[in-house]
């Protein structure tokens, strides 16, 4: 077993001054790159009647989490954002036994894994949200990405050049489509309200977006795009707001025919899309663009290395690079905080009180700024507590998904997803 450990901090105190050390095994993937790895295509085999596994760790939180993060960033508008509480603290409670690199999505008392790679062996889960254990699996084939989300009563997962729809109770497959091509090295998005899966593709070097009723799986629409998709498409009434590596698109929802496209450069992030207009990172500037138009209405801020990830919450942009995670006003760009923690891996998400990210502190009590997933206050910036891995070259592999009452995460120290939440610290402790 190969430990880390957390760290808290009561409001207000930015030092984060409590450690303990936690235990994790090692997934044998290191992901040093913005984009996530994929998966697999096709189905067979549903596995039922596992609820008497627990994965390691073996604790149970202390009550069923709720709420839910159905897909990549939360919502078909990409904002990272929930009304859910973050945990009081951020321990681990349990991994699965079942391994992933991708990222979980949860819903009810439910988290959704996958795997495509061969070994150990490609499948879709489904797991108790409170305690880890199994409740069905899903053999599938290999492939190099996956991503899902679930719409209503279904899983729809992506992986390959085959979507498939699952039903959460079961497992059993609803239905299956194919896309032209592969599934982009992204991830998909679900309109659960106009009943609709958009898929990015890619084939050789030209991209695409194919839209999928997410009831049926029939094809409403395929666009095809010069390159491929940079980022889950974003969402807002009839547009469909789609970034490549240097234009930004937007398409029809009904019919998904191209309404403007604009030449944005290097894209790093994007698109979310808000009331105030749309959020994307690109040539080095985090920019508000008209939605109607594509142009560029103001800059909020500046990066010069990575953009890791943005979450947008009741009118404030939470932002991370590789430089400082900082909250700055979408109406005009003021900054509300800003503290020098390095982003260390993509993603970021925004809950009622807080915001749960991925980074590197130096004011974290440890002897070394270890890789961390850390909650601030959303108002103030200040710490409130912090779970990190320690050893030779880890990461976390997967951005944080928060719900009430857990934080899920993956890393290359676990096999599989592992759920932080107000469980007392580990005695086991460790160095790799």
């Amino acid at each position: 077993m190969k430990p880390s450990s957390s760290g808290a901090a009561a409001s207000g105190d930015s030092q984060g001054t409590e450690t303990a050390r936690n235990v994790a095994e090692t997934a044998g993937h290191a992901a040093g790159v913005r984009r996530r790895s994929v998966l697999a295509a096709g189905a067979a085999g549903v596995f039922t009647g596992l609820s008497g596994c627990l994965g390691d760790g073996d604790r149970s939180l202390p009550s069923t989490p709720s709420g839910s993060w159905p897909q990549h960033m939360r919502d078909g508008a990409n904002t990272a954002a929930t009304a859910a509480t973050a945990p009081s603290r951020g321990n681990l409670a349990w991994t699965s036994d079942a391994f992933t690199r991708w990222p979980p999505v949860a819903v009810d008392d439910e988290v959704y894994i996958g795997n495509v790679d061969p070994n150990p062996g490609p499948k879709i889960v489904a797991l108790d949200a409170t305690d880890g254990s199994e409740r069905w699996r899903v053999d599938i084939e290999e492939a190099s990405h996956y991503t899902s989300a679930v719409v209503g009563e279904y899983l729809v997962a992506a992986f390959g050049d085959r979507v498939v729809a699952l039903d959460r109770e079961s497992g059993d497959r609803e239905w299956s489509a194919t896309v032209t091509g592969t599934v982009s090295r992204t991830e998909l998005t679900a309109v659960p309200a106009a009943s609709l899966v958009l898929v990015p593709r890619r084939s050789g070097t030209e991209g695409g977006l194919t839209a999928l009723d997410a009831a049926t799986g029939e094809k409403r629409w395929a666009e095809p795009l010069a390159d491929p998709v940079i980022d889950p498409p974003a969402v807002r009434g009839e547009g469909v707001f789609v970034a490549t590596d240097s234009a930004l698109y937007r398409l029809d929802i009904a019919d998904g025919s191209e309404v403007w496209r604009r030449s944005v450069g290097s894209v790093a992030l994007g698109p979310s899309a808000t009331a105030a207009g749309l959020l994307v990172a690109a040539d080095g500037d985090l920019a508000v663009r008209d939605p109607d138009t594509g142009d560029r209405i103001r800059v909020l801020d500046e990066y010069g290395g990575e953009a890791h990830g943005v979450a947008v919450a009741d009118g404030t942009a939470y932002w991370l690079t590789d430089e400082h995670l900082s909250a700055v006003a979408v109406a005009d760009g003021t900054e509300e905080w800003r503290l020098d923690a390095e982003g260390c891996q993509e993603g970021l998400c925004v809950g009622q009180e807080t915001v749960v990210a991925p980074v590197k502190y130096e004011k974290f009590d440890l002897e070394v700024a270890w890789p961390t997933v850390a909650a601030f206050d959303r108002d103030t910036g200040d710490v409130r507590w912090y779970y990190h891995i320690d050893g030779f070259d880890v990461t976390f592999t997967t951005p944080p998904v928060l719900v009430d009452g857990a934080v899920y995460v993956t890393a290359n120290t676990i096999d599989a997803v592992g759920a932080l939440g107000d469980v007392p610290q580990s005695e086991e402790s460790g160095l790799f």
